[in-house]
């Protein structure tokens, strides 16, 4: 399927309430991870999206969607952590021309599944953050009608 025609100018409400989330969340995953120096917590998106699946099922939204996004907004840090291994591991290469271009080529593959499986689980967790605030949301208080303009 092909997109025809100009671009969107606003942001859908999925996304605005998944950015704001997830962005609110990257500074308390990055203090984790430098007061640990070496594990990240996915905690804090897991949070954010429990907050922003909450306020969207109130507002009409699926929650379940803007948790997953908020998830993927979140796991922004998870490239502290592969920058960290990639600069180890580059800084070890060595020997013969063809060992360094094998080792260089799977550091790479290896930065590559490392940063989908970390943005994977992110999401992951942000989906069920988001699925849990919706429940909340449906059992404490329901739907609020969305507002005209908005």
């Amino acid at each position: 399927m092909s997109r025809t025609g100009p671009l969107p100018r606003e942001l859908s409400p999925t996304w605005r309430y998944a950015l704001l989330g997830g962005l609110v969340s990257i500074p308390f995953t990055v203090v984790s991870y430098w007061q640990t120096g070496d594990e990240m917590s996915l905690s804090a998106a897991f949070f954010a999206a429990l907050l922003t699946g909450y306020l969207a099922k109130r507002r009409g939204l699926e929650s379940s969607p803007v948790g997953a996004r908020t998830g993927l907004v979140g796991a922004l840090p998870v490239v502290l952590i592969l920058y960290d291994v990639l600069a180890f591991a580059a800084a070890g290469l060595g020997g013969p021309a063809w060992f360094r271009v094998v080792g260089f080529l799977g550091v790479v593959l290896f930065g590559v599944v490392f940063l989908a499986l970390g943005a994977g689980i992110s999401v992951l967790a942000g989906w069920a953050g988001g699925r849990i605030g919706g429940w909340v949301a449906e059992r404490t208080g329901g739907r609020r009608r969305p507002s005209v303009g908005s």
